[in-house]
């Protein structure tokens, strides 16, 4: 943990606060003088008054319910370890490594652009959430890659610094939107009143302007432009907690390469995800929020004698032939040895059509599809508006019931992703079931026990349980393969 850097962001936060909360008095008070004519005081006064309202408004509100507000802008979904297994077992590993006191909530967002990001002003109180693009691109590794930067930032309390900087620029936005569109509607009178009040008015007006204007755009640059130093800081939280550098700079490359990778995600949160989810992101620049993809690539796969922070900085001092120090000396005293650990295998990666298959079942899962899987092996995806309670499979013409999925959980489709994972015990991981085709045959899910009757006409390659979200391939020849 890099105690230097959580002091440094405590520090930064309550600067910013006061700097802003400076800023946006006196843009409120330059304001209120240009309205008030020749009543410059109590147009000052006024002004500083609802600009301070605003800020302690909004101060408030990043400090108390920020975190619901982005995850409602991100339509963020919570989800429970019985609609994904795999993702609480890494979070909650991960949680164990770091020493956090608690676990935070996960949620799913229905995106199909791989991505994660995480919330919350302290480690007992965070939230961690991930794409459904994610979910479907990423192995065992990867993902855990990947929640493991994402708890570091937790742990740095980056995300508390980016929380309460979001807010201020929100300030900033809120209060020169309004005197901008206050002064397109008043113009005229703007200008009476500036003949009246003499130069002095004038003089306000413009220097208000250039306020409103230019105000907004510093903050944005400041914003946006926020020290890329969190990122390789948090990689480096990654390659330690995990002892696997090479899982989140696998799922890095994957993210950088994946054909429509970048995301329709607020410009606002952009700062808070792993990667950029702009067009910009990935190559960084001036005012990037985020280090260049490819050098984060580099630095993690450079650490081949270890996986702690000390290994990290040469890595780091190598690849980027930098000479600023990233890390502390003295969060370094104490930085022991971290060996890097195997692999866990795992199956083969995903194509990216297998990979946007995926990611479509998790959105509409998301969503309250409701999901049918017919003996014969036909799909059935059906919208929540579905009103019937009886569904057709327009291959076999068997009639099903259209069971609406519990409240507050995913239905089948979601559980789908059991499937993929990879820290499946070896016994379950699969089992022969004989298969003869042309003939009426019954048989079980390997995993879950669910029975199964397939038809004469079936004639697919492979189905999914609609109770557990097992994928069952059906082999060449007399058997078939559960997994």
């Amino acid at each position: 943990m890099f105690w230097s850097v959580i002091q440094a962001n405590r520090r930064k936060t309550l600067l910013l606060i006061v700097l802003m909360g400076f800023f946006l008095i006196l843009t409120g008070a330059v304001i209120g003088m240009s309205f008030a004519g020749g009543r410059l005081l109590e147009g000052g006064l006024a002004g500083a008054g609802i600009a301070a309202l605003v800020w302690a408004a909004l101060l408030l509100l990043s400090l108390y319910a920020s975190d619901e507000v982005l995850l409602e802008v991100s339509r963020a979904r919570e989800v429970s370890r019985e609609t994904y297994p795999q993702l609480f077992n890494v979070v909650e590993e991960m949680v164990i490594a770091g020493s956090l006191p608690a676990v935070p909530r996960v949620y799913v967002v229905g995106d199909p652009a791989p991505n994660a990001f995480a919330l919350g002003k302290s480690p007992e109180k965070s939230h961690l959430c991930v794409t459904a693009g994610l979910l479907a691109l990423c192995g065992r590794d990867e993902l855990q890659g990947v929640v493991a930067h994402e708890l570091g930032h937790i742990m740095n309390r980056d995300v508390l610094y980016l929380t309460v900087a979001a807010s201020m620029l929100g300030s900033l936005l809120l209060l020169s939107d309004f005197f901008l569109r206050m002064f397109k509607y008043s113009a005229i009178r703007f200008t009476a009143r500036s003949r009246k009040a003499g130069p002095a008015a004038g003089v306000l007006i413009l220097l208000s302007l250039l306020l409103a204007v230019l105000g907004p755009v510093l903050a944005r640059i400041f914003y946006f432009s926020l020290s890329r130093r969190r990122e390789y800081l948090a990689d480096a939280t990654s390659a330690r907690l995990t002892r696997y550098p090479e899982g989140l700079a696998s799922a890095l490359e994957k993210i950088g390469s994946y054909p429509g990778a970048h995301s329709a995600a607020p410009a606002v949160t952009s700062p808070f995800y792993l990667v950029n989810p702009g067009r910009q992101g990935l190559a960084g620049g001036a005012f990037a929020t985020h280090p260049p993809l490819a050098s984060r690539i580099r630095v993690l796969r450079a650490m081949t004698q270890g996986a702690g922070y000390m290994e990290y900085l040469k890595a780091y001092l190598t690849a980027t032939h930098g000479r600023a120090t990233l890390i502390a000396r003295e969060d370094l005293r104490d930085a022991d040895r971290v060996e890097i650990r195997p692999p866990s295998g795992g199956a083969p990666a995903p194509s990216t059509s297998d990979v946007r298959r995926r990611a479509g079942e998790i959105i509409r899962a998301i969503n309250d599809f409701i999901f049918i899987t017919c003996p014969c092996g036909m799909k059935l995806k059906l919208p929540p508006e579905f009103a019937g309670k009886q569904v057709t499979c327009p291959r076999c013409k068997r009639e099903h019931e259209a069971k609406k999925p519990d409240a507050g959980s995913f239905s089948g489709a979601l559980r789908t992703q059991a499937a993929m994972d990879r820290d499946v015990p070896g016994p379950t991981r699969g089992q022969d079931v004989r298969y003869e085709p042309g003939k009426w045959q019954n048989f079980s899910c390997a995993r879950c026990g669910h029975p199964y009757e397939i038809s004469p006409s079936f004639g697919g390659s492979r189905l999914t349980c609609s109770s557990c979200g097992s994928i069952i391939r059906f082999a060449p020849g007399p058997r078939a393969i559960t997994s």
